[in-house]
Order: C-alpha cells, then structure tokens, then sequence
C-alpha cells in the first residue's frame, strides 16, 4: 500500500505544492505562534490590534442604536465609516454592537445613498423622552407591547430606532415614549 501512494503522481504534486508555499511564504504565514523573522522579508509581521488609532479632530461621539451600520453612521455626519473603523478600533467594520460609544473623527467623505441614521450630537437630534422603559422577554412582540402601555408601535420603534417592526429580541429595553 506504501508503495502504491509513494508511485502515485497525485502524491508527488501534493508534496511539491506545500514544498513551494513553504519556500516562498513570507514568515508571517507559518503555523507557528510566535513572531518569526524573515530571512527574505527585513519588515516585521505586523498582526492586528484593537486600539484606536487616531485620525484627528473628534466631532462627538454616538452610542449605536439596534440596526445601525458604520455607513449609515458615516452617512449622517459626512464622515468616512472606515476612519470611524480606524478611530475607534474596530477590525471588522461590518461587526458593531448596540450600546457601543463611536467617536466620529473630523475625516469628510461623501457617501452613496442609503439608509442614514440620526444624528446623536450638534443639537440637530433631541433624543425621546421616555414614559417608560420595558426590558423585552421571550415572545413578546412590538405590537402587543405597544397595546400593553396604549403607545403606537411606530412610536416605539422611532424613539428605539428600530427598523423591522418584526425584529426585537428578548433582553432588549425599549424606551417607551
């Protein structure tokens, strides 16, 4: 059987194929877990972090909202969702979380159109009053919350800037206006 897999072509492609990536990788590529110095490459491996790295001046900053995008961030104060990426640390800029604190740098870009968020700071936006908040559990859904405390559904899901009216999830507090 040995001999059978040693003779085969199939065999011998496969070990040239990991010989050949294994001489022409650069050094950060490897397996290893430590850094390794390249012998053809005098840079050093550079691996992501996540600290913030400074852009420039700071315009404020804005707490994400449930169904918030870093272009729909980006495209309600002008600014560049990627520098706002950089700013705050974030490595993946498709990947934000409710509650999250953004500073938005001072880095203009005009964007194509889409969904754009309200503004949090410059006065242009004052944010709801709350009568009440309700924590969500299992089950629950807009429409009976909002029959529940006599409020309109769509009044529930502007003050919580919710954008499905079907999408809301046990754990969440709403503010009920």
């Amino acid at each position: 059987m040995k001999k059978r897999f040693s003779t085969s072509p199939h065999y011998w492609v496969g070990l040239a194929l990991v010989i050949v990536a294994l001489l022409f990788l650069p050094a950060g590529y490897g397996l290893a877990q430590t850094p390794a110095t390249s012998t053809l490459l005098d840079s050093p491996v550079v691996t992501p972090t996540a600290t913030p790295i400074p852009t420039g001046e700071i315009l404020g900053y804005h707490t994400v909202q449930s169904g918030e995008t870093l272009f729909c961030i980006g495209r309600a104060y002008g600014v560049d969702p990627y520098a706002i990426a950089r700013q705050n640390g974030i490595l993946n800029p498709n990947v934000i979380r409710p509650a999250m604190r953004l500073a938005i740098p001072n880095v203009p870009r005009t964007l194509p159109s889409g969904q754009v968020c309200p503004r949090q700071f410059n006065g242009t936006t004052v944010p709801p009053t709350c009568r009440w908040y309700h924590t969500v559990v299992w089950g629950e859904n807009l429409y009976r919350i909002s029959l529940r405390y006599g409020v309109s559904m769509y009044a529930i899901a502007e003050a919580n800037h919710i954008l499905n009216l079907n999408l809301i999830f046990a754990g969440h507090v709403l503010c009920i206006p």
